[in-house]
């Protein structure tokens, strides 16, 4: 009876042990739960979602006299110096729309009150306006930190096109588009991406302009990035802050997963299975990351001497994270 009574107990012994060994023992013989995967290739795309914050050099013009508005030019037009824009007739006595009011007392004096409504500068014609077109230009952009640029809103900028105006009241404005500038402000860890003189590709999500960085500075905890640009972007006399990603890389190639790659005697590479089944350590040379993935060069590399190195090739298994 006793005999009998101890067979369960005995049986879940075993069961105990035979678990332990295929769970612990039997894959660190095999190899079953080493974790790898193949090399291949794939596009690495680096960048930065953050908000940008377009800045240009810009005039406002004021309607002279009230009246019903008749426009020449369209949204988004290229003009040259003396071009007539608008003419409004019929004269009006009315007063100028609280709508405006915000808008006007950000422009100051700044404000160019036109008698004929042509152009003073060339340039291209919009009628959108913030009241920050006096405020924001080129010159001053430098001085202003996250605080001030994170106050700017979309919401701020007015659609000036209406059928009729009082005199005062802001009717279009006239924009450079030689050259224009926008400013974001990234993660410090990033800060490296962003050396004056690179080019950015900046995507907004409608379109794409090309930039170079003009400035980066490190202010409290976050790098602010100025972007130069002469590419035309339909929406640019539009718009005063818009979402953006900032591309720094966007290339194919060999990919590797950054947990792969270690340090071996001052070489940093990735263990390889080789033919034998074993796991060998590869050099690698990495052209860049973005933070989880790493573009490798592929078959072989010339390292720092000058010396052709052998390395990963597409297909190879590579060891996800070396001890």
């Amino acid at each position: 009876m006793g005999k009998i009574k101890k067979k369960p107990i005995l049986l879940f012994v075993i069961a105990i042990v035979a678990l332990y060994a295929i769970i612990y023992i039997i894959p660190s013989v095999t190899g079953a739960l080493i974790s790898s995967y193949t090399a291949e290739y794939g596009e690495l795309k680096v960048s930065d979602e953050t908000t940008g914050y377009i800045v240009r050099n810009e005039t406002v013009y004021l309607a002279s006299s009230g009246g019903e508005i008749n426009r020449y030019i369209e949204e988004g037009s290229l003009v040259r110096q003396g071009t007539s824009v608008m003419e409004i007739n019929g004269g009006s006595g009315e007063e100028i729309s609280s709508e405006y009011t915000d808008l006007l007392t950000r422009l100051g004096d700044a404000a160019v009150t036109s008698q004929d409504y042509t152009v003073g500068e060339g340039g291209v014609v919009s009628y959108y306006a913030d009241g920050y077109e006096s405020r924001l230009n080129p010159d001053n952009m430098e001085k202003g930190g996250y605080s001030y640029y994170s106050k700017l809103s979309q919401d701020n900028v007015t659609d000036l096109k209406r059928d009729s105006a009082a005199a005062g009241e802001p009717v279009y404005k006239v924009v450079d588009r030689t050259k224009w500038y926008i400013v974001c402000f990234v993660d410090k860890e990033h800060g490296d991406r962003y050396e004056k003189g690179r080019q950015v590709t900046v995507e907004f999500d409608d379109d794409f302009v090309e930039t170079e960085v003009y400035s980066a500075e490190e202010q409290d905890g976050r790098v602010r990035v100025i972007l130069e640009t002469d590419y035309y972007y339909s929406q640019f006399a539009q718009r005063r802050v818009a979402d953006v990603q900032l591309v720094t890389y966007d290339e194919q190639g060999l990919l590797v997963e950054n947990s792969s790659i270690v340090e071996k005697d001052g070489k940093q590479g990735v263990y390889v299975k080789n033919k034998t089944g074993e796991y060998t350590f590869m050099a690698v040379k990495v052209y860049a990351t973005d933070g989880e993935r790493s573009l490798i060069a592929d078959d072989f590399f010339y390292d720092d001497e000058g010396e052709m190195t052998d390395t990963v090739e597409i297909y190879d298994e590579v060891l996800k994270n070396p001890d």
